[in-house]
């Protein structure tokens, strides 16, 4: 079977695995296509076209729609100004949704129409009829990316680590959180998750406590990267700290920097551990490590996008340092490859390919068992 009857989505999810820049310029050299998703024509008008989908929204609500490519990229607010077909008609096509003041139960209804979504942006401001205690629709099979937030009316319990339980390849996810205490279900673990970030609405003085802490970190075995912002507190104490390390055993970078429990006694056991388990962590606790985590990830963003979309599809980019109202409404894909970013930006390191190199009739143009080796 020849890997070329993959369509270009699937390819991408394959160069987006290849963590060394040289292999992916030698697969660049394998033909035209591989050449052409790895560095991708960087023309912004040959690749956005606003509002082309458009006429599937009431003409009076403002709404913003990008179409990307073959990326159906939607970004609108929600109350009811969806047409009744207007994910049936568009919604195979979308891989990224953003999406405001749109309920989880209504959010549901839709699921099946979106099968191919990587990446879904998700926020309830609103309360209508009484909402079920959780999340029980269909799975996202493909989601990597989630960002939620639902606040409906009277307090009623988080549901959105419901639904990341139904989104067994997730990758990626961002939780705004009122409330102190809601429903976990500890018998589904996230293998897949590696990036996890948690934001308290408002300075209510309600926080995740610890005991509810505890029990999402042991659904995540596999967390690489965590932060657990408020505008207040975040109940963590020194004490929690060992037991934290305990529960992610492959941490490798910790957020703490709201959190007045937390004091230097615990960067002190954390250099300790390390040093114990042949291990390293960066571990932020206070409010002025904010430039220390600038300059020890510089990798890191918190630059805010004036257009609708950001350069790069990267949650650690452009979503973990940034508070969930500054997310951007569209990554784009075009710099899908970390790696190439400034390759493809700046235009300056493209592989010198020969044009016998890139013959798209041939197959095996290259010897794919040395590069996948």
């Amino acid at each position: 079977m020849s890997i070329e009857i993959l369509d270009d989505s699937c390819l991408f999810r394959i160069f987006r695995e290849i963590k060394d820049k040289q292999t992916l310029i030698i697969c660049s050299q394998v033909n035209r296509r591989w050449h052409s998703l790895i560095f991708p024509d960087t023309t912004p008008k040959k690749r956005f076209n606003s509002g082309k989908i458009r006429k599937g929204l009431k003409s009076d609500v403002p709404i913003q729609t990008i179409a990307l490519d073959g990326w159906e990229i939607v970004s609108a607010p929600y109350d009811s100004q969806f047409q009744p077909d207007f994910f049936t008609k568009h919604g195979r096509k979308m891989k990224q949704l953003y999406i405001a003041d749109m309920s989880l139960d209504d959010f549901k209804k839709y699921v099946k129409y979106l099968p191919r979504l990587e990446r879904l942006h998700l926020s309830s401001y609103y309360g209508g009829s009484k909402p079920s205690a959780y999340y029980d629709g269909p799975k996202l099979e493909r989601l990597e990316i989630l960002e939620i937030c639902t606040r409906p009316k009277n307090l009623e319990p988080y549901r959105g680590l419901s639904l990341m339980d139904r989104c067994p390849y997730l990758k990626s996810a961002f939780h705004k959180i009122n409330g102190e205490d809601f429903f976990v279900d500890t018998q589904v673990k996230n293998y897949h998750l590696e990036d996890l970030v948690i934001e308290n609405i408002y300075n209510t003085g309600l926080v995740v406590n610890w005991p509810t802490l505890k029990k999402i970190l042991r659904k995540c075995p596999n967390l690489k990267h965590l932060a657990i912002r408020h505008l207040c507190d975040t109940d963590i104490e020194d004490e929690n700290i060992p037991e934290m390390l305990e529960l992610l055993p492959k941490v490798v970078l910790i957020d703490l920097r709201v959190s007045p429990g937390v004091t230097y006694i615990s960067a002190e056991y954390v250099d300790e551990y390390c040093k114990l388990h042949n291990r390293s962590i960066s571990f932020y606790y206070a409010r002025e490590h904010e430039r220390d985590i600038r300059v020890d990830w510089p990798q890191l963003s918190n630059r805010k996008f004036n257009k609708l979309q950001c350069p790069g599809y990267s949650f650690m980019k452009h979503c973990f340092l940034k508070p969930f109202n500054e997310l951007p409404r569209v990554m784009d894909p075009i710099f899908l490859l970390p790696l190439l970013e400034d390759d493809i930006r700046n235009n300056k390191s493209k592989p010198d390919v020969q044009e016998e190199d890139l013959d798209p009739d041939t197959e095996d143009s290259l010897d794919l068992g040395i590069i996948f080796d």
